[in-house]
C-alpha cells in the first residue's frame, strides 16, 4: 500500500463496513487536496477534514480481518456516481 500511495506512513478510513479508503498520513504536509477523495468521503458522512494525496480503495476487511480487494465493477459503478458531485 505505501508504494501504491506514495508515502512512509498509511492511515484507513473505513467509508463503510465494505469500502476502506487508504491515504498517507502525512498526506496534509506532503500532497495538495485530493478532491475525488474529500467528495467521496463526504459521500459517507465524513465532512470534518479535506483529504490530501493519492488514496487507494479497498473492500474493507474478511472475517480474519484482512483488507480485500474492491472490485472493478465496483470501483467503476463509485466512480461514475461521483461524476455529477464534482
Amino acid at each position: 500500500m505505501r508504494s501504491v500511495i506514495r508515502c512512509e506512513r498509511v492511515d484507513v478510513v473505513g467509508l463503510t463496513s465494505q469500502l476502506d479508503m487508504w491515504l498517507d498520513d502525512e498526506g496534509l504536509y506532503n500532497h495538495p487536496v485530493n478532491k475525488l477523495a474529500t467528495v467521496l468521503a463526504v459521500r459517507f458522512g465524513f465532512t470534518y477534514q479535506d483529504y490530501h494525496g493519492p488514496v487507494l480503495l479497498t473492500g474493507g476487511a474478511d472475517a480474519e480481518g484482512e483488507t480485500v480487494p474492491l472490485s472493478k465493477d465496483k470501483l467503476l459503478a463509485l466512480l461514475t456516481s461521483l461524476e455529477e458531485e464534482l
